[in-house]
């Protein structure tokens, strides 16, 4: 939402911002839509809820971890990607 803001106080109209996710929690696409009515949201896939890390659920686990193979055992209820 920084971002948004950011482009805001330089002056770019709302209805000009466009948001382009590859996966957002159904919780945070309201938050988005109601801080921002105007900003255009393009997602993939909406997942339903978010645990209480802020994890999307079902969710996709760490995608850094998962692009980059760096999955550790340390990580909260992830398991590694499967190629």
């Amino acid at each position: 939402m920084m971002a948004i803001r950011i482009l805001l106080d330089h002056d770019v109209p709302e209805e000009n911002i466009y948001v382009l996710s590859l996966l957002m929690s159904e919780p945070g696409v309201h938050a988005l839509a109601y801080a921002f009515p105007k900003v255009r949201l393009i997602t993939t896939a909406v997942d339903p809820q978010i645990s209480d890390n802020f994890y999307v659920l079902p969710g996709m686990g760490n995608f850094g971890d998962r692009y980059y193979g760096t999955y550790s055992s340390d990580t909260e209820g992830e398991e590694p990607f499967d190629s």
